[in-house]
């Protein structure tokens, strides 16, 4: 490692390192002198000059008919780093303590009007886009969805047809009544899903669906105000992931009450399929 280097990583920059290396071998000296010795133009050696004795680096000698300049010795310069890196060091708990908050700091992103839903999905598709295929499933509450508006039900569609390009799945829980027996539930396989259970709607009904994914994230969607929220935190996904897997196996135990379809075997439709294809 050359000098230059040397001085660089006490805190110096290379120009810094340049003056302090002429002013090392001139000894006591005017700027003129450093200028032409380090190579650089007199203006630039006069801020440097004044940079270096800041830092610690260099100092005026008093009295001097002439502004002169002189290095502190290297034994003085190595000490000072060393001096300072330790008083840092002490505040290093701090610098811990900040960063492991900032580590654990929830983000939350919020999204409105059609616009809006369109942008939190394309978040979505492009995070899941980044996992492995066999971990591309979205699992989660799904709002019933009577009485959307033509251009939700169309946008629908075609996030639909991306999760399908990208063998993104789904696997969840939902209300059953006509509409979504007939639409969905008739059609899964065109929908991209690896499993889905309708609670009757008496025991579940909902304008809200709330999906996890991706081991990090929740997505919160109310179909009716068509406001999206997209919550980033390990712990919350992983809260209502356990929250999730606990409805999907209790619902069995009772099944007669809760259950009107399961795409999971051994439990089937409880509706033939062709009263559900009407």
């Amino acid at each position: 490692m050359n000098l230059i280097e040397s001085l660089k990583n006490l805190g110096l920059n290379e120009k810094e390192a340049k003056v302090y290396l002429a002013l090392l071998q001139l000894g006591k000296t005017t700027a003129y002198n450093v200028a032409v010795k380090s190579g650089l133009k007199k203006p630039t050696t006069y801020v440097i000059l004044g940079q270096l004795v800041e830092k610690g680096f260099a100092y005026n000698i008093p009295r001097a008919k002439k502004q002169l300049f002189a290095a502190e010795s290297p034994e003085e310069c190595f000490a000072l780093a060393r001096e300072r890196l330790n008083f840092s060091e002490k505040n290093l708990p701090e610098f811990l303590a900040m960063e492991k908050g900032k580590k654990e700091k929830v983000n939350v992103s919020y999204y409105e009007g059609l616009g809006g839903i369109r942008e939190s999905y394309g978040k979505l598709v492009k995070i899941m886009k980044a996992v492995p295929f066999e971990k591309r499933e979205f699992v989660g509450f799904y709002a019933k969805t009577d009485n959307l508006e033509d251009e939700i039900n169309k946008y629908f569609d075609e996030i639909t047809a991306e999760f399908v390009k990208h063998q993104i799945r789904r696997r969840g829980i939902t209300t059953y009544n006509d509409l979504i027996a007939k639409k969905y539930l008739s059609a899964l396989d065109k929908y991209s899903v690896s499993g889905m259970k309708a609670l009757s709607e008496g025991k579940y009904s909902s304008y809200i669906s709330i999906e996890i994914f991706a081991g990090r994230y929740v997505h919160i969607l109310s179909q009716r105000n068509l406001q999206s929220i997209i919550i980033e935190d390990a712990d919350i996904a992983d809260a209502m992931r356990q929250i999730f897997e606990m409805v999907w196996e209790l619902v069995e135990k009772d099944k007669e009450n809760y259950l009107k379809f399961s795409s999971v075997e051994p439990t089937q439709s409880y509706e033939t399929k062709r009263e559900l294809g009407k």
